[in-house]
């Protein structure tokens, strides 16, 4: 399996997008398989020929050759999912920042997903162009097309409190959600209705998601020699006990295990542990 990592070169797209990336599996690879984990992305695939097989948290995804494209949206998951790709599959993958993939819906967030994965075209011509870019064999063609694609398709999304909301939360991750509201001058029930809206979490679950990916950066940047409980207070985690109950709750590993066995993509924030 290759993985080829990219980040928007388009200046409207920079503001949306974080990153995305081409997967390819051939039918002469082994199966493969890796567990993927909470994020506060929104991150939307198309695969070329090929049909998804959903048990549980485990979506399996086979060639087929009847059936030409599929698509997805995953951005309401609290737990990890588990990817296995067999035979010919070309993915393209797209990292949406938080609120970012709003500026591109005509709907709200929440409209678009039920589930932890979900089929996903939001437009009338999404399928067919989509195929068309996944088709392109050159690399490079196929990102211009595909950055010119999506950046035909911006609105744009204003929102009265939620950026500022996000903002805070990365400021303080321990902050609590009436206090949130208060600072957002918005009651606590309309805090979580619109979080849920746009964002497919609630604070709590956001805050929560937030703390462990910051945890991810700070161990990829600390000293190979930070200990766990160091770290749970450089995230601000209340002790290390509290980090160990929130990384089993996110990833059903202890930290020791988890960042044991975690591959990075490309240097990229994408992070999987491979079975």
């Amino acid at each position: 399996m290759q993985i080829k990592t990219f980040k928007p070169q388009n200046k409207e797209l920079q503001k949306y997008i974080e990153s995305f990336y081409i997967l390819e599996h051939s039918r002469n690879d082994d199966k493969i398989s890796y567990l993927t984990f909470p994020s506060v992305f929104s991150i939307v695939a198309a695969v070329n020929n090929a049909e998804n097989s959903i048990i549980t948290n485990y979506v399996t995804t086979k060639f087929s050759a009847t059936k030409p494209l599929e698509t997805s949206l995953v951005c309401r998951f609290n737990k990890p999912i588990c990817f296995q790709y067999e035979g010919n599959i070309k993915e393209i993958c797209i990292y949406f920042k938080p609120l970012g993939l709003n500026a591109f819906l005509a709907k709200s967030l929440e409209t678009y997903s039920s589930t932890y994965f979900d089929s996903f075209v939001p437009y009338s011509d999404y399928e067919k162009s989509m195929k068309t870019i996944l088709n392109i064999e050159n690399g490079p063609l196929l990102i211009k097309n595909l950055e010119n694609y999506w950046a035909n398709k911006v609105i744009g999304f204003e929102h009265p409190f939620l950026k500022n909301a996000i903002h805070l939360i990365q400021e303080n991750h321990n902050i609590k959600s009436s206090i949130l509201a208060e600072k957002c001058s918005v009651s606590q029930k309309t805090l979580i209705a619109h979080f849920k809206k746009h964002l497919c979490k609630t604070p709590s679950e956001y805050k929560k998601i937030i703390r462990f990916r910051n945890a991810l950066l700070e161990k990829q940047q600390a000293n190979k020699n930070t200990k766990l409980t160091e770290l749970s207070y450089m995230i601000e985690f209340f002790d290390q006990s509290h980090m160990v109950s929130d990384f089993k709750s996110l990833t059903g590993l202890t930290p020791k295990t988890f960042f044991k066995n975690l591959k990075t993509i490309e240097h990229s924030n994408i992070h999987w542990i491979f079975n």
